[in-house]
């Protein structure tokens, strides 16, 4: 016989992410200063996330078997061509959004709008736009508790360096501009590796 917990209203309400408390960050990931990317703010909401930036908020760190975020980004801003270890599944709240395919944005695109729902298979590269007027949110579900980290085209990691950031083997990001240095004896991702 399974034994079950009781739930008490306290706890349930812990569990609850109300949309105006959302915490977000505007430099999660390695391509936050490029121009294009550099309004976008990224959400971890359930598990732990990719994000490469300690800074970022996680609403809910308890395991679910799978990891839920967003991105929130005004008309005109990208997400830079990555990939992810896992799937990783979206569903269009608000807005109209251009998911454009291969490392280089030449294998294909789709359109979506709000109520749509498309999923991208592991280690393919991706990015995405918000193509209409306003702001859209755009929700995200990696797979897996641990999801592993964001593998970046390689012209995303010049881009970073010439706004001063730095991205570490493991996918930690070292910002310069704020006096952040390069620990001795760590390694940097390198696009000559991918």
């Amino acid at each position: 016989m399974t034994q079950t917990k009781t739930w008490t209203q306290a706890d349930m309400e812990k569990r609850l992410v109300r949309y105006a408390d959302l915490k977000g960050l505007r430099n999660a990931f390695i391509d936050a200063r490029t121009p294009g990317s550099d309004r976008k703010e990224n959400f971890t909401i359930i598990g732990p996330g990719v994000s490469e930036n300690k800074a970022q908020v996680v609403h809910i760190p308890e395991a679910h078997g799978f990891n839920f975020g967003a991105a929130r980004q005004p008309f005109g801003c990208t997400n830079s061509q990555h990939s992810h270890l896992t799937a990783e599944t979206f569903l269009v709240h608000t807005g109209k959004w251009r998911f454009v395919f291969g490392a280089d944005k030449d294998e294909g695109y789709l359109d979506v709008e709000p109520g749509d729902v498309a999923t991208v298979p592991t280690h393919m590269f991706r990015g995405f736009e918000k193509r209409d007027e306003g702001t859209g949110f755009l929700a995200v579900v990696l797979g897996h508790d641990d999801p592993g980290k964001v593998v970046w085209a390689p012209s995303v990691f010049k881009m970073a360096e010439d706004f001063g950031l730095k991205l570490l083997k493991g996918g930690k990001l070292v910002d310069t501009t704020l006096g952040e240095t390069v620990p001795e004896g760590a390694e940097l991702e390198a696009a000559a590796e991918r």
